[in-house]
């Protein structure tokens, strides 16, 4: 009798253990995360966007892992990224939307899955009614294309028709067309008269374009640029053409270190930083929450930040570091 108490107590110990070592098996299971972006690999913004991430998943133990196109812009690659993640059945994806339609069918096949799609970056330009994500994580483009052309009127002169140079260095694409069409806004609430230039994102050929507008458009007063590559090719072009600092002033977005260095010399105003580590951190954080209690998800503007000569210095230390 006592021996199968013993056996008894052998076997439910066993089982016990079993149970214990599942749960714990269960619990250390590590959900897997998937980004899928546009930005080209040899963009250093990205690597911002991509320290968030990694710092996300480092602090809640998640598996994360960015694909982006070995080009600026390839959405082809990024749609075959996009198809190949989707066959992995990953526990959520973020993806960044920079075509008006492109990515609705794969999109809305991930929710069907039972995977979580959320935007990040880069937004359908019609929010949840152009497609199926379940939030979006970025700037409002829009408002910050009206936000930066609202801030550097107070650079342009005085007294007389003001003429400004749009640079579009990713025409027909989701970001640089709201961008656009904010700065767009303001300059016709102001009055002002504007050509919006494609530029492409070779910065030689951004070079050329602008210098061949200025010299073919003397009356320009200011040059206001949907991207970052932009703004420092055109300090370039007015450097080389032997431009006072701020003679014709110049503005854009995202924290290049090329662009920073143009700011602190003066030949670029203002810059608008979106603040990409938040792209990359929320993101991952929103979907560690739902997978892990359900949570929903949620939209978050991540800023709207003026950076110029007072502040170029302390964002440049951050910027170093991959946080701004």
């Amino acid at each position: 009798m006592k021996s199968l108490k013993r056996v008894t107590l052998v076997m439910l110990c066993v089982v016990f253990l079993l149970m214990a070592f599942g749960v714990q098996a269960f619990a250390a299971e590590k959900y897997k995360f998937v980004f899928i972006c546009h930005g080209g690999e040899e963009n250093t913004f990205w690597a911002t966007v991509y320290k968030g991430m990694v710092d996300a998943a480092k602090e809640l133990e998640v598996d994360a892992v960015m694909f982006r196109p070995t080009t600026e812009g390839n959405l082809n690659q990024q749609m075959a990224h996009f198809k190949a993640v989707l066959a992995q059945n990953p526990d959520g994806i973020i993806t960044t939307i920079p075509h008006p339609t492109m990515f609705d069918d794969v999109v809305q096949q991930a929710i069907d899955k039972g995977i979580p799609v959320i935007c990040s970056n880069t937004d359908d330009p019609e929010g949840p009614n152009g497609n199926a994500r379940l939030s979006y994580i970025g700037q409002d483009l829009e408002i910050a294309g009206y936000n930066l052309a609202k801030s550097m009127s107070k650079y342009f002169p005085r007294g007389g028709r003001v003429h400004v140079l749009i640079g579009v260095e990713g025409p027909g694409l989701v970001w640089a067309e709201q961008r656009a069409r904010g700065m767009i806004r303001f300059l016709d609430e102001y009055g002002a008269t504007y050509e919006k230039l494609d530029i492409t994102m070779d910065m030689a050929v951004e070079q050329s374009r602008i210098l061949a507008y200025l010299k073919a458009h003397p009356e320009t007063d200011a040059i206001l640029d949907v991207g970052g590559l932009g703004p420092t090719a055109a300090a370039r072009v007015l450097k080389n053409l032997g431009k006072r600092p701020g003679e014709i002033p110049v503005g854009g977005f995202d924290l290049l270190p090329a662009l920073l260095s143009a700011i602190k010399e003066g030949y670029v105003q203002e810059t608008v930083d979106q603040q990409p580590y938040l792209q990359g951190y929320i993101p991952i954080m929103q979907l560690y929450l739902m997978k892990m209690y359900g949570f929903s998800a949620w939209d978050v503007n991540t800023g709207n930040a003026i950076v110029d000569k007072n502040n170029a210095a302390q964002v440049e230390r951050l910027s170093k570091q991959r946080i701004r």
